[in-house]
């Protein structure tokens, strides 16, 4: 017969009260911040028996916000869809850490095609290069000569962080996807509170 360890139980009991404590702070700052904003954001916690995480998600007009935390070492993820692009510098520059040096070596503002991306590219600080790009709408995808616009973006912090933009169209009407990957908890709060900063209160 094997008998348990106490010690190690007691740990476990530790850790998991630990867990709770953390699901809880998180989902709490969020829904504090959001309700400010006359927000009501949902909030979804895995259950005892499975790997710790925590969803708080909201809407702001088209705008859906996912902000999901792992908790492993810079476990948190923010998920954007349909952000107006002028709100994607304002949610970037709330990381508040400079662009990877080894990637911003590379950076070229020519490789950016369409108003939309050079606009964003001159607004963060050479932190994002171009991931992949569309025909121009209205012209023949198939033809040589048609002209393209860079659709989808990547970046890197130097500290934490990645990011990923998905722009809907190539000039400024272009709402966009954005995704901003490990990050510590401080961070996504702050990117979270550079968000609600840009809702008037209800």
């Amino acid at each position: 017969m094997v008998f348990s360890d106490p010690r190690h139980d007691a740990r476990e009991r530790i850790a998991r009260t630990a867990r709770t404590v953390q699901h809880t702070r998180t989902a709490q700052k969020a829904i504090r911040l959001l309700l400010t904003r006359g927000i009501r954001p949902q909030v979804a916690r895995s259950r005892p028996t499975e790997s710790p995480w925590v969803d708080v998600t909201f809407t702001h007009g088209a705008t859906s916000v996912r902000w999901s935390n792992s908790y492993y070492h810079n476990g948190h993820s923010l998920r954007f869809k349909l952000l107006p692009l002028t709100l994607a510098p304002v949610v970037l520059a709330a990381v508040s850490s400079a662009p990877d040096s080894e990637l911003a070596a590379f950076h070229d503002p020519t490789d950016f095609k369409g108003d939309a991306a050079l606009w964003l590219d001159g607004q963060t600080a050479g932190l994002l290069g171009v991931a992949d790009s569309r025909p121009m709408p209205g012209y023949d995808e198939e033809a040589s000569d048609t002209p393209i616009y860079s659709s989808e973006l990547s970046g890197r912090w130097q500290v934490e962080g990645i990011a990923h933009v998905e722009l809907s169209g190539p000039d400024m009407t272009a709402v966009c996807n954005l995704e901003i990957l490990r990050l510590s908890e401080a961070a996504a709060h702050a990117v979270i509170t550079a968000y609600a900063g840009q809702i008037s209160p209800r």
